[in-house]
């Protein structure tokens, strides 16, 4: 293997920390607002603590949407600047294993901001940006999953932590589908990514970013589960649509 080849495990993960780690909730809730969300509210750097200090619009959609952004951000860089322009089915492998190690450290940035003392927030919103650039309709199937864990477990980190679980199932649909019915073509067009293999994802999507990311999320949670256990947190179904937001 090449030097061009291994300088990227080692330069990726660092462009997704430092970017994914930008503390967007702070920069605005402190601008406008005056708040450091680290002092309040869930002490989150998060989108929901944005929206308790500064209001939903603009201040909260704005900090979501930087949010969405900045992981897919890192990840572009990394794909299209850091990776070497890949002309073998080899090298595009490699370039997929620098892909994941930027997207899962880019999540990682965000739970954990380096810029901040390494407190930051739950890490959902570059998740999804993620899910977004990588593939489209992963981030639909994923708000669903989303969506009906958290009216089945009635928490909103419990939830999220369960739907990323079926990440990796959905990907092996939709590489089986895409491998049976010849469709590779079609979702190529949809997302042409570099490392793509004969229009498919591959096995290091499926499993290592997949449950890479499930990991980091669940880790990060793990202070609302003990919250959960001690009875410290009330149960989205038994609150009203303005309340979730509070």
């Amino acid at each position: 293997m090449s030097f061009a080849l291994i300088w990227p495990f080692f330069i990726s993960p660092i462009i997704g920390f430092l970017i994914g780690g930008i503390p967007t909730a702070y920069i605005v809730s402190k601008s406008v607002a005056g708040i450091d969300p680290r002092e309040f509210g869930s002490g989150s750097v998060s989108t929901r603590n944005t929206i308790r200090a500064a209001g939903l619009w603009p201040w909260g959609t704005i900090t979501f949407s930087v949010d969405i952004i900045k992981g897919a951000l890192a990840v572009a860089i990394v794909e299209y600047l850091i990776a070497p322009i890949v002309e073998t089915s080899s090298e595009g492998f490699y370039t997929q294993f620098y892909v994941i190690l930027c997207a899962i450290a880019a999540v990682a940035g965000h739970c954990w901001m380096p810029y901040l003392g390494f407190k930051g927030g739950k890490g959902l919103g570059t998740c999804l940006g993620l899910f977004v650039y990588i593939y489209w309709s992963t981030a639909i199937f994923w708000m669903f999953a989303v969506f009906i864990m958290i009216r089945v477990s009635g928490f909103s980190g419990i939830g999220a932590c369960w739907a990323l679980i079926f990440i990796s199932p959905f990907w092996y649909l939709i590489d089986t589908i895409s491998a049976s019915l010849g469709l590779t073509d079609l979702f190529l067009a949809f997302w042409p990514h570099i490392y793509f293999t004969n229009g498919q994802l591959g096995w290091p999507f499926i499993l290592l970013y997949a449950l890479g990311v499930w990991l980091v999320i669940t880790i990060r949670h793990f202070p609302e589960f003990r919250k959960i256990k001690r009875g410290e947190t009330k149960a989205w179904n038994s609150l009203k649509t303005t309340e979730m937001l509070k």
